[in-house]
C-alpha cells in the first residue's frame, strides 16, 4: 500500500524514515520517542491511515494519563485510531504490556496472587528466541516490551504489598 497519493502532494516537512530526536507529547508535554512507519501501517485502523500523506515521523506517547498515542506536527492520533487497545494508557482492560505474547497486567496479577511470582519474563524472553517477536509491528511503542513487562511487574507486586 503507498502512502503518498503523488510526489506533488508529499509534505516534505512531515516524512523522514523515522523520528530520531525524542520530543514532547502534544497532548501532555511528555518526552516521547519517534515510532517506525511500518508500526502505523500495521496498527491505525484504515480510516485514519486513508486521513495521513504519509506515516513517517510520528512519535509515541507512553504516559498513561494522556489520551494521545501517537503524534506528528500537529496531527495527533488517539485510541479510536488504533486497531489494539493500548495497555500501558489509563483505563486500558485488557491491560495488554507483551502484544506478541498476549501478557496483559491482569494475567501477571492472577499468576502473583495464585503462585506468589510470574513467568512472564521467562515465557516472553524463551519465545523472543523461538518462534521469535514481532515488537515492531504489534508493540504500538514499535520496540521490545520487556522494559514494559518488568515496570508492569514491579507496580503489581508493590500493590500486593
Amino acid at each position: 500500500m503507498q502512502f503518498f497519493i503523488n510526489k506533488e502532494e508529499k509534505n516534505e516537512g512531515c516524512c523522514s524514515v523515522q523520528a530520531k530526536a525524542k520530543l514532547a507529547c502534544l497532548g501532555c508535554g511528555d518526552v516521547a520517542k519517534g515510532v517506525l512507519s511500518k508500526t502505523l501501517e500495521h496498527l491505525l485502523v484504515d480510516v485514519s491511515k486513508e486521513k495521513l500523506n504519509c506515516l513517517d515521523g510520528f512519535y509515541y506517547c507512553k504516559t498513561p494519563s494522556c489520551e494521545v498515542i501517537y503524534f506528528r506536527n500537529e496531527e495527533t492520533l488517539l485510541q479510536k485510531d488504533i486497531k489494539v487497545l493500548v495497555g500501558l494508557k489509563d483505563g486500558a482492560n485488557p491491560a495488554t504490556v507483551c502484544y506478541c505474547f498476549e501478557w496483559t497486567k491482569e494475567k501477571i496479577l492472577k499468576e502473583i496472587k495464585e503462585s506468589g511470582e510470574t513467568v512472564a519474563l521467562s515465557d516472553i524472553k524463551a519465545k523472543m528466541q523461538n518462534p521469535g517477536c514481532s515488537c515492531e509491528t504489534l508493540n504500538p511503542s514499535g520496540g521490545c516490551c520487556l522494559g514494559d513487562v518488568s515496570k508492569a511487574i514491579k507496580e503489581i507486586q508493590n500493590q500486593l504489598n
